[in-house]
């Protein structure tokens, strides 16, 4: 069951906007600060994944990831954003990474019952959560690179 960290390693860091010309600042500021909040949850996760490789069910890396991204998505909503669009893109990040938590704690549930078929259910449902944040953590980039 243990599989390389499912979270994307296209870090939003490269998005840190400083001293863009043509950006307000507060932009820039609410830009990094929620960046800031993805870049630590995908640092937690790459973590984890290291230090959980000697877990052969697997179950602690999604026992993490679900904690991890649990902690993201609050994190998240403490941001204080005022710009529309990246109110948006931060809940629908949010939504993405309590589903990732919901759909990783499945897995784990069904894997400590040795319920294979609930396992390959939560498994699928982890994969198709985590294909979500590639396309948000592009938005937000395009979203904070555009003047």
């Amino acid at each position: 069951m243990h599989s390389p960290s499912l979270m994307s390693c296209a870090i939003v860091g490269v998005a840190l906007l400083v001293g863009i010309p043509g950006c307000g600042q507060k932009k820039i500021n609410e830009c990094n600060q929620l960046i800031e909040v993805i870049n630590k949850g995908v640092e937690s996760l790459n973590k984890a994944s290291r230090a959980s490789a000697n877990d052969p069910s697997g179950t602690a890396e999604y026992k993490t990831m679900a904690d991890t991204m649990d902690a993201v998505a609050a994190d998240a909503a403490k941001v204080e954003l005022t710009e529309p669009k990246l109110k948006e893109l931060s809940a629908q990040y949010q939504t993405m990474a309590k589903s990732v938590a919901k759909a990783a704690r499945e897995l784990v549930a069904a894997a400590d019952s040795q319920d294979f078929a609930k396992v390959n259910t939560a498994k699928a449902a982890v994969e198709k959560a985590v294909k979500e944040e590639d396309p948000l953590v592009d938005s937000i980039n395009k979203f904070c690179h555009a003047p």
